[in-house]
């Protein structure tokens, strides 16, 4: 498999798109994210306080209706790189997804969009 067909497989692009993600430290070890999201030609932005950067982007995915369970996670360190693989899961549909970023909570969060994308009824 080439690299391109990986990345359509597993990444692909498509209707939603994330464009900003920032998180900062909440009460009680919560996490607050926001995101600027586009889905076809429409911008959003979302917000949500969850446990954790994967607990609030999922949150957010289930606000626009593309939501995804994550039923298995990996990640894998080389050098200044991070890669997240994903088992997800949505209406009984599964799919596997990655992610690749400088940290864990961004390649996580690129995952989830390749899940949702891969999974969604858009």
């Amino acid at each position: 498999m080439t690299t391109a067909h990986f990345d359509t497989t597993y990444a692909p692009t498509g209707a939603i798109a994330l464009e900003a993600f920032q998180f900062e430290h909440g009460r009680a070890d919560t996490i607050h994210c926001t995101a600027d999201i586009r889905i076809a030609h429409r911008k959003i932005r979302l917000s949500a306080t969850a446990s954790g950067v994967i607990g609030a982007m999922t949150s957010m995915l289930y606000d626009i209706d593309a939501g995804v369970e994550i039923v298995a996670l990996s990640q894998q360190v080389d050098d200044d790189e991070v890669t997240t693989y994903l088992r997800c899961n949505a209406d009984g549909r599964r799919c596997w997804s990655y992610g690749i970023a400088g940290t864990a909570d961004e390649s996580a969060v690129a995952a989830l969009i390749s899940g949702a994308n891969q999974l969604s009824k858009r």
